[in-house]
């Protein structure tokens, strides 16, 4: 639970009702003291500690369990076209197997928040990523793909599929993906010169990710590259069968 805090993570997912828990609440409840019987009678906030205690076994009640439901997330863009298509047919196979593909279309309710979905997404046991250009020019999919790396066991939940547009195997196009994170960053960075420092909230987090993903996409890219990911047309032809039995074994591992 500190973990999450330190990561600026502040609810979790409870696996059993899918609620969001709020994950300070959680530490709270379970950092309470029991208070003698004696000290409640004359005690002016036993009705507070008691609910507090209340609410603390509900909430224990609600720790994650183990599920026999098979769920596999997709970390994919919406910017090109052959991201989409790619993803429908691949949540269409998957269904047929019986095993949900949690996205973003079918996780993410009116005025939910997004940043909610891709902490849940970068704690998944198995994660697809359809890795293309506009994939590593976006924000949020290198943001999930950071915090898949910083949750651990990276080369064991992530299953990539590499789109062909997307320059990872040449190291001077990789480059040019690096110098791209790097004029990003120095432009917000020149912006926020030009205003006042106080009242800054999500912009300095802003820079913060655009320093991050600077900073680790040449290791997380190039363990990308090492993995033989195949081509979505051999995965299309097989109707995603080497996919499939990739993510079963470590669905029931």
């Amino acid at each position: 639970m500190r973990e999450f805090v330190e990561d600026r993570a502040y609810q979790i997912q409870c696996r059993k009702s899918r609620q969001m828990v709020d994950v300070r609440g959680l530490i709270d409840d379970v950092n309470l003291q029991s208070f003698d019987i004696t000290q409640e009678l004359n005690s002016q906030v036993t009705p507070l500690q008691r609910e507090l205690e209340q609410s603390r076994n509900k909430s224990l009640m609600h720790q994650p369990q183990n599920s026999d439901q098979k769920e596999v997330f997709i970390s994919y863009t919406w910017r090109d076209k052959q991201s989409e298509p790619l993803v429908k047919k691949i949540e269409q196979a998957f269904q047929a197997e019986g095993i949900d593909i949690i996205r973003d279309t079918n996780a993410i309710g009116y005025k939910q928040k997004f940043q909610e979905f891709m902490q849940r997404l970068s704690r998944g046991k198995c994660v697809i990523l359809i890795i293309s250009d506009q994939y590593l020019k976006s924000e949020n999919c290198m943001y999930e793909l950071v915090e898949i790396a910083k949750y651990g066991e990276f080369y064991n939940r992530i299953f990539p599929i590499v789109l062909e547009d997307a320059q990872i195997y040449k190291s001077v196009a990789r480059i040019k993906y690096i110098k791209y994170w790097e004029d990003r960053t120095k432009e917000l960075n020149d912006a926020m010169k030009e205003v006042s420092g106080a009242n800054l909230q999500g912009f300095r987090e802003e820079l913060d990710l655009y320093t991050e993903i600077r900073k680790t996409f040449a290791e997380l890219t190039n363990l990308l590259k090492d993995m033989n990911a195949l081509t979505s047309d051999v995965h299309l032809e097989s109707n995603f069968e080497t996919l499939l039995q990739a993510i079963e074994n470590r669905l029931n591992g």
